[in-house]
């Protein structure tokens, strides 16, 4: 139907990727450390308001929508 003999089929393909991993070796994973990791350090910002609450001026319009009949 078209096709051509000598190109191999999907079964073929299948059989030959899976033949390639299995003779593959591994890939190297790291030593586990006797200790955890650090993790997320906590750094102040001086910029930054405390608890991450908006100054009065960009809480104000909030304030006045929240307050407004919808």
């Amino acid at each position: 139907m078209g096709k051509n003999a000598s190109e191999p089929t999907q079964a073929d393909l299948a059989a030959k990727a899976a033949a390639t991993k299995q003779a593959a070796e591994p890939a190297p994973r790291p030593e586990p450390e006797p200790t955890a990791n650090k993790g997320m350090i906590n750094t102040d910002r001086p910029d930054m308001a405390p608890s991450g609450a908006l100054d009065a001026e960009g809480h104000r319009p909030v304030l006045e929508r929240s307050r407004k009949a919808r």
